[in-house]
C-alpha cells in the first residue's frame, strides 16, 4: 500500500523535492541552487530544478509506494504562457520593482503584469493566462492552469466571494479568462501525465493536490492554524504570520497584509522584512571567503563557523545595530566602533531578523486585539542554536523550534496526505506529523533586546518611509 507523500518545494533561490512518511518525517530530501537572479527568473530553471531532484530521490524509493504529489511555492511572482504553454517573458519574482499600477497594497501581480502589458504590449497580446509558480506547474505536472486563494490574493480575487473580481478585472483591463482556474489548497486536481512522469521518473497518474504559498503552508507546517497562533520563519527573508478569522485592513503605513490561510476560512496577517537571511549570505560571500574555503576542505558547515563567532559576541553587538532594508536599498549600519569585529556583524545581523520579527508581531497583535502566549519557528536560520535563542530573547516568549526546519515542506505534505484522504482532518495530519525539537525560554539577555526593540522599531520606521538618503548615484 502506497504511503509516502512526494512534495516540490519551489522557493526564490532553490527548489528542493521532500518525500515524506505519514508521521511527517523525511525519507529523502534533494536540493538544488538557482545558477541565477532572484528579480527575474526564467520558470524554466524551477522546472529543471525539480527535474534533478526529484530524480535524485526516485532512485531512492519505490514508484508504488508514493501516494500523490503536493507542493509548496514561492508567492508575489508572475509571467505570462500562450496557449502551448510556452513562457512569453521572464518571471518577474516578489522582488522585482517593475510596476506600473496605482495599486498599494497587496496585489502585487498586478503590476507586474501591467509592466509588460505596458512596455511589451505584444507579448500581452500573445498571452493566454497569467501564471505564478504554482500555476506553471500544475500546468507541467498535469496540464491544468490552476491556483489557489493563498496565491490568487495577489491577483484580483475578491476576499469576501474569494472568486475572481469582475470589477478588479475591468479597472485593470485584466480580462477574468486570463486567469488561472481557482481551487482550494488540499484539492485534487489532476493527475501526472506521462511526459511529466518520464522526466520527473515518476509513475503516471499519481493524484496532484493544490498545495499553497510558502508563508502559508510553513504555517500550517508548524501546527499555526488556530486563531491567535503565531509563527515566524526565517530564509530568503523573514515573515511573521497571525492567525485571523477575518481579513483586518491595514492602517499603518508599514505594510502588514491579510492573505488567505491554506486553512480553509481562516486568514493571516502577514508582515515581512526581505533579504535578513540573504544578508548573512552576502557577508559569507563577500567577507568569509577563507572561512568558507577551510569549511570547503575540512567538510564543516560554513554557518556553523559563523555562528560560532557571533556566538563570542555579547547580547545588543555592543551598539552595532543594523537595519536590514536591503532589498528597499535602505539597509542602515549604526554605532559602528573601530571595537567591533566580524563575530559583532554576525551577531547584529541575526539580532536584525529577530527585531524585525518583534516589531511585525508587535504591530500584529495590536491590529487584531491577539496576543499569542508562544511563538513557532522554521526555516534555515532556526538550524542555528543561537538564532533561536535570540528570537526567544527579542520576542520574550516560549519559542517552539520545529523538528522539520522545512516547514512549508511539510504543510504541503499534509495538504497532500489530507487530499489523498490518509488523513480525515488537518488537525488530525498535524497530530501525526508536527513535532518541535526544543522550546527556548527567554533568559535574562531579554533585558538587552527590550532596550534595542523601541530603537529598532523608530528606526526601521523612520529610514522605511523615507527616499534613500544618497539616492541613486
Amino acid at each position: 500500500m502506497a504511503n509516502n507523500l512526494l512534495v516540490f518545494d519551489v522557493g526564490t533561490t532553490g527548489a528542493r523535492t521532500i518525500l515524506y512518511d505519514m508521521e511527517g518525517k523525511e525519507i529523502f530530501k534533494s536540493y538544488e541552487e538557482y545558477r541565477a537572479g532572484i528579480i527575474e527568473q526564467d520558470p524554466q530553471i524551477w522546472w529543471n530544478a525539480i527535474k534533478q531532484t526529484c530524480n535524485q530521490v526516485a532512485k531512492n524509493l519505490d514508484p508504488t509506494d508514493v501516494l500523490g504529489i503536493c507542493a509548496t511555492f514561492q508567492r508575489s511572482t508572475t509571467t505570462l504562457v500562450d496557449k502551448a504553454g510556452n513562457v512569453l517573458h521572464p518571471a518577474l519574482t516578489w522582488l522585482s520593482e517593475k510596476e506600473i499600477t496605482d495599486v498599494k497594497d497587496f496585489r502585487m501581480v498586478i503590476p507586474k503584469i501591467r509592466w509588460i502589458q505596458t512596455n511589451r504590449p505584444k507579448i500581452f497580446e500573445n498571452a493566454y493566462k497569467i501564471v505564478s509558480p504554482d500555476s506553471y506547474f500544475y500546468m507541467k505536472l498535469c496540464g491544468q492552469v490552476v491556483t489557489d486563494p493563498s496565491n490568487a490574493i495577489y491577483g484580483i480575487l475578491n476576499t469576501k466571494t474569494m472568486q475572481w473580481d469582475e470589477s478588479l478585472a475591468e479597472t485593470f483591463q485584466l480580462p477574468i479568462d486570463l486567469w488561472p482556474e481557482l481551487a482550494i489548497s488540499g484539492q485534487t486536481i489532476g493527475e501526472l501525465s506521462g511526459d511529466a512522469a518520464e522526466e520527473l521518473g515518476l509513475k503516471p497518474g499519481l493524484p496532484i493536490i493544490a498545495g499553497g504559498g510558502d508563508q502559508q503552508c510553513s504555517a500550517l507546517g508548524l501546527g499555526v492554524i488556530n486563531t491567535g497562533q503565531a509563527k515566524a520563519t526565517t530564509g530568503t527573508g523573514t515573515f511573521v504570520d497571525l492567525v485571523i478569522d477575518q481579513p483586518i485592513p491595514m492602517t499603518m503605513d508599514i505594510p502588514i497584509y491579510s492573505f488567505p490561510h491554506v486553512v480553509k476560512g481562516k486568514w493571516v496577517l502577514e508582515g515581512v522584512v526581505p533579504g535578513t537571511g540573504t544578508a548573512l549570505n552576502w557577508f559569507r560571500d563577500n567577507f568569509s571567503q577563507l572561512q568558507t574555503k577551510e569549511c570547503q576542505e575540512k567538510n564543516l558547515n560554513i554557518y556553523d563557523v559563523l555562528t560560532a563567532e557571533a556566538e563570542a559576541i555579547p547580547p545588543g553587538s555592543e551598539g552595532l545595530l543594523i537595519i536590514p532594508l536591503y532589498f528597499f536599498k535602505k539597509g542602515t549600519i549604526y554605532g559602528l566602533g573601530f571595537h567591533h569585529t566580524r563575530g559583532h556583524y554576525i551577531r547584529a545581523l541575526m539580532e536584525s531578523a529577530a527585531l524585525s520579527a518583534q516589531m511585525y508581531l508587535t504591530l500584529e497583535e495590536g491590529m487584531s486585539k491577539l496576543k499569542p502566549q508562544e511563538l513557532r519557528v522554521d526555516g534555515g536560520g532556526m538550524n542555528s542554536d543561537l538564532w533561536c535563542q535570540i528570537f526567544a530573547d527579542t520576542i520574550k516568549k516560549p519559542t517552539l523550534v520545529s523538528e522539520n526546519k522545512d516547514g512549508a515542506a511539510l504543510g504541503a505534505a499534509i495538504l497532500g496526505y489530507y487530499g489523498c484522504q490518509a488523513y480525515s482532518t488537518l488537525e488530525e495530519a498535524i497530530q501525526n506529523m508536527v513535532r518541535f525539537a526544543t522550546v527556548k525560554q527567554p533568559t535574562e539577555n531579554s533585558k538587552v533586546y527590550k532596550k534595542l526593540t523601541g530603537i529598532f522599531m523608530t528606526a526601521m520606521l523612520d529610514i522605511y518611509n523615507k527616499k534613500r538618503i544618497t539616492g541613486t548615484l
